[in-house]
C-alpha cells in the first residue's frame, strides 16, 4: 500500500487549499500555456522525422494512417493551448484544468507508444535503434516542455519512454540492449532533474509569496502609521539623515499653507525653508531673511531644540525638534495661537477672574499683584496683601517650595478661618522679573463632602453601621494580619428572628425603626467588637478578644441581652430576639468564603433549633452544610433529570361537586428518595433554583390540566421569587399557549405577604395577569398584614382562608369570628371564599353553615397523582368524592 501511495503521489497534481498552493497552480497554468504548444510542435517534428526514415515496405497504415490521426489530435490541442495564452483562470479552475490535462498527458503518449512499438516490430532490425532514439528524444523533449507540471511530465516518461527502454532491453541484441540501458539511465536522470527543478520552482514561488506578504504587511503598516499620524492634532514631520522629508501628517502642511506645494516626499529641509521665505510664510523673518535662515538651520542641527514661530494671520506654533540615532530628525509643530491670545488677554482675565489669583516673585515669593477675588476671599485689603508673602498666607508658615501641586495647603483668612486650597502656579515674567502666577481653588467644602461620601459609601444609611463593602475590606485585612501574626478571631453572624413579620404586620417604616434601634443596641453591646449590617435583618460582628471561643460567646450573650427588652415604635412594644452563629479563624476556615459559610451554617442551626440561641460551628454542621449544598446542586438539575412530579389535591364546591385541583410539586431524588416540599423549597428559594422549578410546575400543571374537563380548574402556587421576576406574565402566556389550556381554567395563588411588599407594582402585575383571562386567588389570607382594604385594591377572584383558622373551628370562638368576618366581607365584595385544611366533618359543617363557597383539605381528598382522580377530571368531573382518598 505504501508503494502504491508513493506512486500516486508522484502523479498528483498538487493542492489548492493553501495560499502557496493556489499561487503555485496559477503559475503552473501560466507557464504551461507557453510550453504546451512547443510540446506539440516537438511531437509533430518527431513523428514526421520517423515517417521520413521509414522504408516504403512498411505498411501504409503504420506509416501514415495511425500517425496522421495522432498528429491531427496534436494539432488541435496545440491550437487550443495557443488560444489559452493570456487567459486568467481562478486557482480552482486552473486546478481542474490541469487535472484533466494530466489524463490527456497519459492518453496521447500511450497512442504514440502503441504506434512506435508496432513500428519497431515491423521494420528491419537495423532501423530499430535509430527509430528508438528518435522517439526517445521526442519523449524527452515532451517531458522537458511539461517540466513545470511534474505529474504530466512523469506520466509522459513512464508511458512513452519507459516501455521503449524495456522493449530495447528485451530485444536481446547487444546494441539495442546497450542503447536501452543508456536510455534508462538517462530516463532516471531526467526524472531527477525534473524533480530538482520543480522543487526549486516551488521554493521560488513560496519565496515570492512571502516577499509579497511582507510587502503587503509593510504597506499596511505604513498605511496604519500614516492614518495614526493624521489623527494627531499637532503637525509632525520626519527627515532622514540626508535631511530629506520622508514622512509627515496632514496637519503639517496645513500650518504652512503658503508653501504647501514645497512639502513633498524627498524635499530637503532647507529647500522647504527657502520656499517658505519666498512666500513670506514666516512673519518673524521679514526684513532679516538671511539671518533668520541661519538661526533656523542652526536650531535644526541641534540634538534637541524648542522655540516659538510666528506665522501669517497672527498664528503661532511651537516647534519641538529632536535628532534621531541614525542622524535624521523628528519635528513636532504645536499650534499655540490660542495660548498666545490667552496670554494677551491675561491681564484682563486676571482681574475679573472669580477665583483668587496672585502674582508672586519667583525668588522671594512676595506678592506683586492680586485680583479682586483674592481680596474678597481672604478678607484683606489689596494694600495689605501686597505687603505680604505666600508664607504669610500659610496657616503654618511653611515654605511652598517642596509642595506637590496636588497637595492641598491650609491658608488662613483675615478672620482667622482656616481654608483648604489647591494652588496651581505657572512661571510668568512680570515687570521685568521672574514671577509665578497662581490661582487658588478652595476645596474646603468639597473635601468635607468627599469625606462624607466616603463615609456613606462604607456605612449603612439606616443604622450608621459599616456596610457589606466595609466589612469585606475589614475581614480581608484582619485575615492577612492574623495569618502573618498567628492570631485568631471570631465571626458572629447575627439574624433578627421573625423580622419579616414586623414588616408584614406594621409596614416598612416600623421595620426601619426596629433596625435602627437594633443597630444602636448592637453597637453599644458589642463594645470593642466590629459590627456591620450586611443585608435586611442580617448583621455580622468580629471580635479579636481572646480566649476564644469563650470571648465570642460572651459577646453573643451581651448582644442578645441588649435586645432582651422590647423595642418601642409608635407606641408599640415589639419583642425582637436574635439567632447567632459563630465561626473561628483559622479553625473553621482560613479564607473569607469558608469562614462566612461556616458561620452561616452555625446560624442556620441556631434558627433551626428554635431561634433565639447561639451556636458555635462544629464539624457536624459542616456535614449538614455540605448536605445542604449537595441538595442545592441536585436541585439545579432536578428539572432536566425529570425528578419532579405533580400531585393534585381536589377542591370541592359547597354543593359537593369537585370544581378544581391544586397542583403540588414533589421531588423524587434518585438517592434520597421522596424529598418533601418543606425540605427542598426553602433551599431552592435561597439558591435561586426556584426559578426553574416555578416555570416547570406552571408548564406541567397547564399541560396536564388541558386534558381535563373544561369545568375543572387548576390552581398553581406562585412563589414570592416568581412574582417578583419581570417575566411572570410571559411565563403564563407561554404555558397557556403551548398547553392549549383556556386562561379561565388557570388560577394563580399568591400569598398576601408578597402583594404588600410593593403595592403599586403588585397591582400592576395582577392587572397584567388578569388581562390574560386567568384567575387570581389570595392565598393564606389572615397570616400576613391582613388589611382588608387591600381586597378592593387588587383584582381578586377568590380568597383562601389559611388552614390555621380552619383548624381551630369548633374549638375557638375567635377563629369562628375571623372566618365568619372574612366570608362576610368577601361575599360583600362578590369574591368567593375557599377554606384550606378541612380535616373533620365538624369543620365542614361549620363552613357550610357559614356559606363558605369552596373547601380543600384531607377530608375532601389528599394530594395524589392525576391518575387517581382521573374520573373527576373527565367529562363527568362534577361527580362527588364519596370519601377522602
Amino acid at each position: 500500500m505504501n508503494l502504491i501511495s508513493r506512486a500516486w503521489s508522484l502523479l498528483a497534481v498538487g493542492e489548492c487549499t493553501t495560499p502557496h498552493g493556489r499561487t503555485l497552480v496559477s503559475e503552473q497554468f501560466r507557464i504551461l500555456t507557453n510550453q504546451i504548444p512547443i510540446l506539440y510542435a516537438v511531437i509533430l517534428l518527431d513523428a514526421i522525422s520517423v515517417g521520413f526514415v521509414l522504408p516504403p515496405s512498411v505498411d501504409p497504415w503504420l506509416r501514415f494512417a495511425l500517425p496522421g490521426m495522432l498528429l491531427t489530435v496534436s494539432v488541435v490541442r496545440m491550437i487550443q493551448w495557443i488560444r489559452m495564452r493570456g487567459v486568467e483562470l481562478a486557482p480552482e479552475e486552473a486546478y481542474r484544468f490541469l487535472s484533466r490535462m494530466r489524463i490527456l498527458s497519459a492518453a496521447l503518449p500511450a497512442g504514440f507508444l502503441i504506434w512506435i512499438l508496432a513500428l519497431i516490430e515491423a521494420v528491419d532490425p537495423a532501423l530499430r535503434a535509430p527509430i528508438a532514439l528518435l522517439i526517445f528524444m521526442g519523449c524527452i523533449g515532451s517531458a522537458y516542455c511539461l517540466g513545470i507540471f511534474p505529474a504530466a511530465s512523469r506520466l509522459c516518461l513512464f508511458i512513452a519512454g519507459l516501455p521503449l527502454v524495456m522493449r530495447l532491453l528485451a530485444s536481446g541484441e547487444p546494441l539495442l540492449v546497450c542503447i536501452g540501458i543508456n536510455l534508462g539511465l538517462l530516463l532516471v536522470l531526467f526524472v531527477r532533474m525534473i524533480d530538482t527543478n520543480f522543487g526549486n520552482f516551488v521554493r521560488l514561488i513560496e519565496t515570492q509569496a512571502r516577499v509579497a506578504e511582507e510587502a503587503e504587511r509593510a504597506r499596511a503598516a505604513h498605511t496604519y502609521l500614516t492614518e495614526a499620524l493624521d489623527v494627531v492634532p499637532e503637525g509632525l514631520a520626519i527627515f532622514d539623515k540626508d535631511d530629506r522629508l520622508v514622512l509627515w501628517n496632514r496637519q503639517y502642511p496645513r500650518l504652512y499653507a503658503s508653501n504647501a506645494t514645497a512639502i513633498v516626499h524627498g524635499a530637503r529641509f532647507e529647500d522647504i525653508l527657502r520656499a517658505g521665505l519666498k512666500h513670506q510664510q514666516y512673519a518673524d523673518a521679514v526684513g532679516r531673511e538671511a539671518e533668520w535662515f541661519r538661526e533656523r538651520m542652526a536650531r535644526h542641527t541641534m540634538p534637541q531644540s524648542s522655540h516659538e514661530q510666528q506665522l501669517p494671520g497672527d498664528k503661532w506654533a511651537r516647534i519641538e525638534e529632536r535628532r534621531t540615532a541614525d542622524g535624521g530628525s523628528i519635528g513636532v509643530r504645536i499650534d499655540i495661537t490660542d495660548l498666545k491670545r490667552s496670554e494677551a488677554s491675561f491681564r484682563l482675565l486676571f482681574e475679573e477672574n472669580p477665583l483668587p489669583m496672585w502674582v508672586a516673585d519667583a525668588a522671594t515669593r512676595r506678592l506683586l499683584a492680586v485680583n479682586a477675588a483674592m481680596c474678597r476671599h481672604y478678607g484683606y485689603a489689596r494694600e495689605e496683601l501686597l505687603s505680604m508673602s505666600e508664607r504669610d498666607l500659610d496657616a503654618y508658615g511653611n515654605s511652598l517650595a517642596a509642595r506637590s501641586p496636588q497637595d492641598p495647603v491650609i491658608h488662613k483668612t483675615s478672620r482667622g478661618d482656616r481654608i483648604e486650597v489647591l494652588i496651581e502656579s505657572r512661571p510668568l515674567p512680570y515687570q521685568g522679573r521672574a514671577g509665578l502666577v497662581s490661582v487658588a481653588f478652595d476645596v474646603t467644602e468639597r473635601n468635607r463632602a468627599e469625606q462624607q461620601v466616603r463615609y456613606l459609601a462604607s456605612h449603612d444609611l439606616l443604622t450608621d453601621l459599616p456596610n457589606r463593602a466595609a466589612f469585606d475590606t475589614r475581614l480581608a485585612t484582619l485575615m492577612q494580619h492574623s495569618a502573618e501574626a498567628g492570631d485568631s478571631f471570631a465571626v458572629l453572624c447575627i439574624d433578627l428572628d421573625r423580622f419579616k413579620e414586623v414588616n408584614d404586620l406594621f409596614g416598612h417604616s416600623t421595620g426601619d425603626a426596629v433596625l435602627r434601634e437594633a443597630g444602636r443596641r448592637l453597637r453599644q453591646a458589642g463594645q470593642d467588637a466590629y459590627i456591620a449590617r450586611v443585608g435586611g435583618d442580617e448583621f455580622i460582628a468580629i471580635t479579636e478578644q481572646v480566649p476564644l471561643p469563650g470571648t465570642a460567646e460572651l459577646v453573643a450573650s451581651r448582644i442578645r441581652e441588649a435586645l432582651k427588652h422590647p423595642i418601642e415604635v409608635d407606641g408599640r412594644a415589639l419583642d425582637i430576639d436574635l439567632s447567632i452563629g459563630v465561626a473561628l479563624y483559622p479553625r473553621d476556615g482560613d479564607n473569607a468564603a469558608s469562614l462566612l459559610a461556616n458561620a452561616d451554617a452555625a446560624l442556620y442551626r441556631a434558627k433551626k433549633e428554635g431561634r433565639g440561641v447561639t451556636r458555635i460551628f462544629t464539624r457536624a454542621m459542616d456535614r449538614q452544610l455540605r448536605d445542604r449544598r449537595a441538595m442545592e446542586h441536585d436541585l439545579r438539575s432536578a428539572v432536566e433529570n425529570n425528578e419532579l412530579s405533580l400531585e393534585f389535591q381536589p377542591q370541592r364546591h359547597r354543593d359537593g361537586k369537585i370544581c378544581g385541583f391544586e397542583a403540588l410539586v414533589r421531588w423524587q431524588h434518585p438517592e434520597r428518595g421522596l424529598v418533601t416540599p418543606g425540605e427542598f423549597i426553602p433551599v431552592a428559594e435561597n439558591s435561586g433554583a426556584i426559578a426553574k422549578i416555578d416555570e416547570w410546575v406552571l408548564m406541567e400543571a397547564c399541560r396536564q390540566a388541558a386534558s381535563w374537563d373544561d369545568a375543572v380548574r387548576i390552581a398553581v402556587n406562585v412563589s414570592a421569587a416568581q412574582f417578583r421576576r419581570e417575566n411572570l406574565e410571559h411565563q403564563v402566556c407561554r404555558a397557556l399557549r403551548e398547553s392549549g389550556l383556556s386562561p379561565s381554567r388557570l388560577e394563580l395563588e399568591i400569598t398576601e405577604g408578597v402583594l404588600i411588599e410593593d403595592i403599586s407594582r403588585a397591582s400592576q402585575t395582577l392587572k397584567s395577569l388578569k388581562s390574560l383571562g386567568v384567575m387570581i386567588a389570595l392565598d393564606d389570607f389572615g397570616t400576613g398584614y391582613s388589611s382588608l382594604s387591600y381586597l378592593q385594591a387588587f383584582p381578586l377572584d377568590r380568597i383562601k382562608i389559611d388552614r390555621s383558622f380552619v383548624a381551630a373551628l369548633g374549638a375557638s370562638a375567635r377563629s369562628l369570628s375571623i372566618v365568619r368576618a372574612v366570608i362576610g366581607l368577601a361575599h360583600g365584595l362578590n369574591v368567593p371564599v375557599l377554606a384550606e385544611g378541612v380535616e373533620t366533618n365538624e369543620q365542614l359543617a361549620i363552613l357550610m353553615r357559614e356559606r363558605c363557597d369552596d373547601m380543600q383539605g384531607y377530608l375532601i381528598g389528599r394530594p395524589h397523582k392525576a391518575e387517581l382522580y382521573a374520573e373527576h377530571m373527565k367529562a363527568d368531573g362534577g361527580s362527588r368524592l364519596k370519601t377522602a382518598i
